[in-house]
């Protein structure tokens, strides 16, 4: 319990009338309802009335507590709060008693795949997607050792696997701390943009994050905690930048090119797993007369946070998620801000944002039996239905629609939202609303970015980039502005999944080689983890493995889970190594890209200036099945598909 909500509790232990109240003001009170239910059994609570609210532009129905329910369902939460008996303990519900409960959180009938898919959203397991010895716990051999490289949360998922299941690893950070993405990136202002009730491990329960929506440094806090307890840390080699991994088939084993302090030395592994995530390698800006600027030019992925800001005058190219989230903090503090976009963005709201949890809110997570579950599972399922937005419907499109009714109902949500935000500024619409459909491209959070726009000290600029001159930046309608520091919100080289690294299979080819090949059209995995030729190389966040909805932590979890089932089956088996069949590799992207051609990414305006569609004019970033279907295909490690050897 927090300092707040212990001074709440009087003497007599009783919680402060008006400190309850307020804990269920901010409440989700259909997660209370089977919060509730889970701890007293009292089945009454299944029947109350439930009501929808219409969500973004009505995309989406929100599931809520009908009004005349309201007032009698806080009175039982608040007398079992009062009176919960001092040794209650928490039970894991049996999975009909679970899939019951889901379907009475909605009054939705389940059907056997959105079941498999949802069973471990609200984490009653201890250890969620945990991979686990068939029989008894073997001896693994002698040497026999997984080079995990990258120490943000992929790195760290498959490391918990692996501690868990007592196979020897090294997990190999190239920085001084773990992290990944959390660690590299300092720029102004910078946090998720998912709620971290979705962007987190759900087999660590319960943490006590101060925002809904963290700060870098309390993400990596966050980590550093995780590797720490769940025994990872002392594997980690920290400042150890793997160069280069060869396959040697002689011995089947990885010969690993690893620096340390400057130090190169080589070091074996049977397997690897690259944990270097998507968005490791800056895509810097490519513009005439950008070495003769006297300022100083900062991609955001390399920003340490002591850039000098107060009181100069600053450019920010971009405006993807980094170039909106910064912007606000960036012009509270700069004498000028120039805002150059290249695209207009859907540029949306999002729920709590930039909020504190409040101490009455964290009380109530850490004193109602089964809330924060459901609260999880709340959030998890809720935009699920949103998946819809990302699958154009012909019949809707052939008598004049745009994508389908659910996203033309949410574009033109959205188009309002621009409107509103802009006030008597009608002249910045055509400049700001974007042609593509929402969806096509990458959701951004407004962080405050239209308000800021409207600032007297803040220019956008739309006119294209023509040159840099020594003192600023020149468009090509010849005008000049001069800036003291330019900040380059430009993006990721996202084709280069794997980077720094060079990794060389069996045939001599690195995968570099092998995804530039335009026949190919670029990166390609098995179910996004492995790649014929390169044997025992596992991916984390690989191609096409971005989830169209829900929380990347548990694709994170699921992953790892596959890749420890993977080496289980190798361990077992008395394998060397093992490869994904060819055929079944070819067979996987041919069945993708057919249902990829069914999504939104494909369609006119969506496909240019977006990072998912890669210079070969394929989607390359994420999965276009629906999760439920995405879960069925890596619920299980199926030995059949890889030679073993």
């Amino acid at each position: 319990m927090t300092e707040e909500g212990r001074l709440a509790t009087e003497a007599t232990g009783s919680v402060d009338e008006e400190f309850m109240d307020r804990a269920l003001d901010d409440a989700d009170l259909n997660a209370l309802r089977l919060a509730l239910y889970q701890a007293t059994g009292d089945e009454s609570l299944l029947e109350l009335p439930l009501r929808t609210v219409p969500m973004y532009g009505g995309a989406l129905d929100q599931t809520v507590v009908a009004d005349e329910a309201v007032a009698p369902l806080r009175a039982r939460v608040k007398e079992f709060l009062r009176n919960r008996p001092a040794d209650f303990t928490e039970v894991k519900p049996a999975d009909a008693e679970l899939r019951g409960m889901y379907e009475a959180f909605r009054n939705e009938k389940l059907t056997d795949r959105d079941w498999a898919y949802r069973r471990d959203l609200a984490a009653f397991d201890d250890h969620p997607r945990l991979a686990e010895w068939t029989g008894a716990r073997p001896a693994v051999p002698e040497g026999f050792q997984v080079a995990v490289i990258g120490a943000g949360f992929g790195g760290i998922a498959v490391a918990v696997q692996l501690e868990h299941l007592g196979i020897p690893y090294r997990v190999y950070e190239r920085r001084p701390e773990l992290g990944g993405t959390w660690s590299s990136n300092a720029y102004p202002d910078v946090r998720v943009d998912t709620t971290n009730f979705l962007y987190q491990f759900f087999f660590e329960k319960n943490y006590p994050w101060t925002e809904y929506f963290a700060r870098a440094g309390e993400v990596r806090e966050y980590l550093e905690h995780v590797a720490k307890k769940y025994g990872v840390h002392e594997h980690i080699s920290f400042g150890s930048d793997v160069k280069e991994a060869v396959f040697d088939a002689g011995s089947g084993r990885w010969e690993l090119d690893v620096e340390t302090d400057g130090r190169r030395q080589t070091l074996s592994a049977n397997a690897v797993v690259s944990a270097s995530g998507l968005f490791a390698t800056p895509k810097h800006l490519d513009v005439p007369g950008i070495e003769d600027f006297r300022g100083e030019i900062v991609h955001t992925a390399e920003c340490t946070g002591q850039e000098r800001i107060d009181g100069r005058d600053v450019a920010i190219i971009g405006n993807g998620s980094t170039g909106v989230q910064m912007m606000s903090e960036v012009r509270s503090r700069a004498r000028s801000v120039g805002v150059f976009q290249r695209t207009p963005q859907w540029i949306s709201p999002r729920e709590r944002y930039g909020e504190l949890i409040s101490p009455e809110t964290r009380w109530l997570l850490d004193t109602m039996p089964y809330y924060w579950n459901w609260y999880c599972y709340s959030i998890a399922t809720l935009r699920l239905g949103g998946q819809v937005l990302q699958e154009p419907d012909p019949k809707w499109q052939a008598a004049g629609g745009l994508v389908n009714e659910a996203n033309d109902g949410y574009r033109e949500s959205l188009t309002q939202y621009v409107k509103s935000k802009l006030g008597d500024r009608p002249d910045l619409w055509d400049k700001l609303i974007p042609q593509h459909a929402p969806m096509a491209r990458r959701l951004i959070v407004d962080n405050n970015w239209y308000a800021s726009l409207l600032e007297d000290n803040v220019e956008l600029v739309t006119e294209s980039i023509e040159r840099f001159t020594p003192t600023g930046i020149r468009t090509a309608d010849g005008k000049e502005r001069s800036y003291d520091l330019v900040f380059t919100a430009t993006g990721f080289a996202t084709q280069k999944y794997l980077w720094p690294t060079r990794y060389r299979g069996l045939d001599g080819a690195t995968l570099e080689e092998r995804w530039s090949d335009p026949e190919g059209g670029g990166p390609r995995a098995y179910l996004s983890i492995t790649v014929p030729d390169f044997p025992n190389l596992f991916i984390m966040y690989g191609p096409n493995s971005q989830n169209r909805s829900g929380s990347l932590i548990v694709w994170m979890e699921t992953w790892a889970r596959y890749t420890a089932e993977g080496l289980v089956a190798l361990i077992e088996g008395g394998h060397r190594h093992l490869t994904v069949r060819e055929e079944v590799f070819e067979e996987y992207n041919r069945r993708l890209d057919e249902a990829m051609l069914s999504l939104i990414w494909y369609d006119a305006g969506s496909k240019d200036r977006n990072y998912y569609v890669n210079e070969f004019g394929r989607q390359q970033v994420n999965v276009p099945w629906r999760l439920e279907e995405y879960h069925r295909l890596l619920e299980r490690f199926d030995p059949g598909d890889y030679h073993f050897a």
